[in-house]
């Protein structure tokens, strides 16, 4: 089997030649780079041999320095509230929301996304996004996190006014991307995250009313090309997962597997007719502090148990960091090419 055929096997619930193997992002790519002899990101994603290749963000948006496309300040991986100033913090009526400056498809470089899409390797499996572009996370960017949260309670309004211009500006952008090159992708990746690693943050009845719908719309237009939707949401939200395995969640990452909530078990015999797992390999203490054998032994268990019959992709649960030692990187990926159906 070629990468390819091997992803797309294991998501249908099959059994490929061997374990799927993937990583998201790499951050400290130069500590890498240099640990692993290589000059580029794309000679060390190939020297791991991994099966999926993703666009990256850089360069399909148009927006003012230090701003994302939203608007708010561009502090990336910063955290929640860490922002200087949130462009609807102080929003009382419909009309603020109106007034803000919300995207428009003039915004968006499709021809750079294009390009980057044909890039990719035909023969590994293809993923495509239009960024981070998170409803939840977005209006706390705008908000602040307490203000948005607190809307939802005391000016549910102006969630709603939000929210219609996010999808305003997002589907129209999908949907212009997909016309032109659904054709030479396998999935489209988005996202949010909406929970911590104790839980969901928001009621699910709230999580229900407000962003469920929103995704739900976005899953629809995606499968609408013959596309399959990979998801990353961090954290453990058991009580709303399987509304978004039914909305047609195809692919669910990172699977933070030592959770309670996303007990490895637990998951693949409620939802695994139906839905694949990518990640589940322990970016907090395995991988930083474990030996190669702690690596190895996690890959095996975690093969045992989510590859069973196929519907899982190996990978690290977060993004490459450089305090992981080089030897648990090597171990992973070496592990994965080892477990054979």
């Amino acid at each position: 089997m070629d990468s390819k055929e091997r992803v797309l096997t294991a998501v249908q619930k099959r059994a490929p030649d061997r374990l799927p193997v993937f990583c998201g992002r790499i951050d400290d790519l130069d500590h890498w780079l240099a640990c692993f002899r290589v000059k580029t990101e794309s000679e060390l994603r190939a020297l791991w041999g991994l099966d999926c290749q993703k666009t990256k963000y850089g360069d399909i948006f148009y927006t003012k320095p230090g701003k994302t496309v939203w608007g708010s300040d561009d502090n990336w991986d910063a955290g929640y509230n860490s922002a200087k100033d949130y462009p609807l913090a102080n929003a009382g009526a419909a009309e603020d929301i109106e007034k803000h400056g919300w995207p428009t498809e003039d915004n968006v470089n499709f021809d750079e996304i294009s390009k980057k899409i044909r890039a990719l390797n035909p023969r590994c499996a293809r993923i495509t996004s239009i960024g981070f572009s998170a409803v939840f996370c977005t209006l706390c960017d705008l908000f602040g996190m307490e203000q948005a949260m607190a809307n939802l309670y005391i000016n549910p309004g102006l969630i709603e006014a939000s929210i219609e211009k996010f999808l305003g500006f997002m589907l129209p952008v999908m949907k212009r991307v997909l016309d032109r090159d659904a054709q030479n992708l396998d999935f489209f990746w988005m996202g949010d995250d909406f929970s911590t690693q104790r839980g969901i943050m928001i009621a699910p009845e709230q999580w229900r009313r407000f962003f469920k719908p929103v995704y739900l719309k976005m899953f629809g237009l995606i499968k609408s090309y013959g596309l399959m939707v990979w998801f990353h949401s961090c954290g453990s939200f058991a009580p709303v997962i399987g509304e978004l395995v039914d909305g047609g969640m195809d692919v669910w990452e990172t699977v933070q597997a030592h959770l309670d909530g996303n007990e490895p078990g637990d998951l693949k015999k409620k939802y695994g007719k139906n839905l694949s797992f990518f990640g589940a390999i322990n970016s907090q203490r395995t991988l930083p502090f474990g030996t190669p054998e702690d690596v190895r032994r996690e890959v095996r268990e975690r093969f045992r148990v989510l590859g069973k019959g196929g519907g899982y992709i190996v990978g690290p649960d977060h993004s490459l960091q450089k305090n992981m030692p080089p030897q648990n990187v090597e171990a992973l990926f070496d592990e994965a090419h080892k477990c054979l159906y």
